[in-house]
């Protein structure tokens, strides 16, 4: 199979992964300040119900980060979302003046159009009323505004598989940090948190340091003021018991300085929890301090053994596999809508490697048939693998269309199907992120 320019010389999704300067949407959020560490749980369900037909609706409260980017996978258009919000509600007096009064008020709209804002953590469900208020006629258009600790009523004509999918996952009660990665060098730490969904900006540290002299003191003070600051940054920004590993990480030594400084700091100060949990330090070269580090890091083999339970691990595996595929047996993967619909059809698929985003489709059609696609692939007793298009896994498979194929048997004749092929009645409405807080900055983006 003759390989296009994407995967010609690619055999690895670290740093030699195809067009590696690719790195999508930015996920922007700073940590509200100090806490106990930023942590991840369930979606709070309050409640479900379902009829025979699929229809129904979820009570849901976001309660991180991570649960808005669950909201804005569920949410399609056509839907309903009920939730409190603000309107200018306009009265008239009796002398015939009108005033204008802001007021709080519960509503439900039918979804027109979603907007996802990373980095001021809050979703916005634009669309008409479509039940009786005695403050809005129906019809009027308005926009909900969800942020964190908001509750809201989703109802859906038919909850298809995909989105009960998304639904589990957001209210898994085990669903935890995957990793924390500190990105470090003298004067600058970078922290971040990795789910299984998201890379998330929780904190920076920048302190200036003078340059060294034939004496160093004043550049070991701010060096040891830097430390202090990073320290403080782990204790209120990085919550030990949820995260799998907390990876230092940077081109030159100060990350190998600080961790023997926090160590020491720790047994000074009788700092238990860190004492504890120093074995899931892990120290690390990357080329610099910024997000495409990040990508550097999950094709490390120390960081691989340090989260190799977790779910970006797996994605991580079955990309390496499909690329050592492309190289070997090319006959053996298959990627684009065509190309995997007819070895789908063929029950050919061993693996397949789906994002997100493609199930945000805005022809209710495609979607359906990315829905189906999948489902069959289960049915079939083959993996299924949903990428996060918000993760560094995700935005390597969307340089694939984001859609591919490891096969159980080689099929050459698709080589004859075009692999940027779009399925039938697919337009070029993909919502792959669009909105309030997505931009094409490539450098900006895991």
């Amino acid at each position: 199979q003759a390989l296009p320019p994407q995967l010609q010389g690619s055999t690895s999704v670290g740093v030699g992964g195809p067009r590696s300067a690719g790195w999508g949407p930015r996920c922007r959020a700073v940590a509200a300040g100090p806490s106990h560490g930023w942590s991840v749980g369930a979606m709070k369900l309050v409640n479900k119900g379902f009829d025979k037909d699929g229809s129904g609706s979820a009570t849901l409260i976001a309660e991180e980060s991570e649960d808005l980017w669950h909201l804005y996978n569920i949410v399609a258009k056509g839907d309903t979302v009920k939730a409190s919000t603000i309107r200018k509600i306009q009265k008239e007096g009796s002398t015939g003046s009108v005033q204008t009064e802001t007021k709080k008020i519960m509503i439900t709209i039918e979804v027109k159009a979603i907007e996802y804002d990373a980095a001021g953590d809050r979703i916005r469900f634009s669309g008409k009323n479509c039940e009786e208020n005695q403050w809005v006629k129906m019809g009027a258009h308005h926009t909900i505004e969800v942020e964190l600790n908001n509750k809201l009523t989703i109802g859906k004509e038919r909850w298809d598989f995909m989105h009960l999918q998304s639904l589990n996952d957001a209210t898994d009660v085990h669903k935890t940090a995957e990793a924390a990665v500190i990105l470090i060098e003298a004067g600058i730490a970078n922290f971040h948190l990795l789910t299984a969904v998201l890379a998330k900006d929780v904190h920076r540290v920048s302190v200036s340091l003078p340059r060294k002299r034939l004496t160093t003191t004043g550049y070991d003070k701010a060096i040891a003021r830097f430390f202090e600051q990073v320290y403080a940054g782990v204790r209120d920004h990085i919550n030990l018991d949820l995260v799998k590993c907390v990876v230092l990480a940077g081109p030159g030594f100060v990350r190998d300085d600080f961790q023997t400084w926090m160590l020491q700091r720790a047994n000074a100060q009788g700092d238990v929890q860190i004492l504890q949990k120093k074995s899931i330090f892990v120290s690390a070269h990357t080329s610099c301090v910024h997000r495409q580090a990040l990508k550097e890091l999950l094709a490390d083999d120390q960081v691989q053994k340090s989260i190799s339970n977790t779910k970006a691990a797996e994605h991580l595996k079955a990309l390496e596999s499909f690329y050592q595929l492309v190289k070997s047996e090319p006959d053996r993967i298959c990627y684009g809508p065509k190309q995997s619909k007819e070895a789908i059809e063929k029950g050919a698929v061993a693996t397949l490697m789906v994002t997100d985003s493609l199930f945000r489709n805005a022809n209710v059609s495609t979607r359906r048939q990315y829905v189906e696609l999948t489902e069959s692939v289960r049915e079939q007793g083959s993996v299924v693998h949903v990428f996060s298009s918000q993760h560094v896994t995700g935005q390597q498979l969307s340089q694939l269309s984001g859609i591919a194929c490891i096969l159980r048997f080689p099929l050459p004749e698709l080589e004859d199907i075009d692999s940027d092929g779009r399925l039938s009645g697919d337009e070029d409405d993909v919502d792959a992120g669009k909105g309030f807080g997505f931009d094409e900055d490539t450098d900006a983006f895991m």
